[in-house]
């Protein structure tokens, strides 16, 4: 990440900066966020330090998944810099609008309403739901179909994980199939013990948390898991990053090189490093603009 720095003018060239000022200021305005961008050789990146999607290592270094795609694309580019600038979720996309940053990512779910705020780029992943269960699968879960149709079916979960819950709910499963454990580790454990059928956590962490268990934990991913899916409309969220409504030119760049790289083994292979698998993919045909659509 690179440092900012302003210089305060004195007294005596007062009239001179505020000349400059203006001058700079009718320069800056008549320069698209792209030129800038390309410009300076560097992009301001607002995020909310959040892994595996983007944060800060304890050095400082800026990293993540969508980070090393944003890289990847903005090489691409001849923009090699990235200013990160930490925030809140909630203010992602105020910052944006404000001008504070040039690009918003994290997990951001592409919704119709935010899409009247903010340009997303075409999605990047599905942040869906996954279930852990022993090598095998000796239950067949593939959804949450599957658990609603045998109630001596049991799933753990993370207690607070209100999504996980709401969307096997939704799908059919007894509150009495659902069994709450204090943390993932405890819900990996009550699946090796055999004291529930299965773990459901979000896809993405669930992936990343059994590659450190390792191959010899006994457990494996549920797939395919046929993603929840009520009255026509998905229980899970298509994820990007945004930009400012205006920067038009910006967006289609980034996704001109964006739909190239997404078919790449490099893109898989990104993905894989933190913990997506196919499972967590885009279906072909799903486009940003039927998301924004609803």
């Amino acid at each position: 990440m690179t440092a900012k720095f302003r210089l305060q003018c004195g007294a005596a060239v007062a009239c001179i900066a505020i000349l400059c000022t203006g001058a700079m200021d009718r320069a800056a305005n008549a320069e698209t966020t792209l030129e800038k961008i390309k410009a300076q050789g560097v992009i301001r990146l607002g995020f909310t330090n959040e892994a595996p999607f983007a944060y800060a290592t304890p050095d400082g270094q800026l990293t993540g998944v969508v980070i090393e795609v944003l890289h990847h694309i903005f090489d691409q580019m001849g923009v090699k810099d990235f200013d990160g600038g930490l925030t809140t979720f909630g203010g992602l996309i105020p910052g944006l609008k404000a001008k504070r940053f040039d690009l918003v990512t994290s997990s951001i779910y592409i919704k119709p309403d935010r899409c009247t705020q903010v340009a997303f780029a075409e999605p990047l992943y599905i942040l869906g739901d996954g279930v852990a269960v022993k090598v095998g699968n000796p239950r067949n879960i593939h959804s949450y179909a599957d658990v609603a149709k045998d109630q001596s079916i049991k799933l753990a979960y993370t207690v607070g994980g209100t999504g996980i819950t709401e969307n096997a709910q939704a799908l059919g499963v007894r509150p009495e199939q659902l069994v709450p454990v204090p943390d993932d580790r405890s819900g990996y454990a009550a699946v090796q013990a055999g004291r529930v059928d299965g773990f459901a956590n979000p896809a993405s962490i669930l992936e990343s948390e059994l590659q450190a268990l390792g191959a010899n934990s006994g457990l494996e991913r549920a797939s395919p898991f046929e993603q929840p899916v009520e009255n026509g409309k998905p229980r899970y969220g298509f994820a990007s990053f945004a930009v400012r409504l205006e920067d038009q030119d910006l967006l289609q760049e980034i996704n001109q090189h964006l739909s190239v790289f997404r078919a790449s083994p490099e893109f898989t292979a990104i993905m894989s490093k933190y913990g997506f698998s196919k499972d967590d993919m885009i279906p072909e045909g799903v486009t940003t603009s039927k998301i924004c659509a609803g």
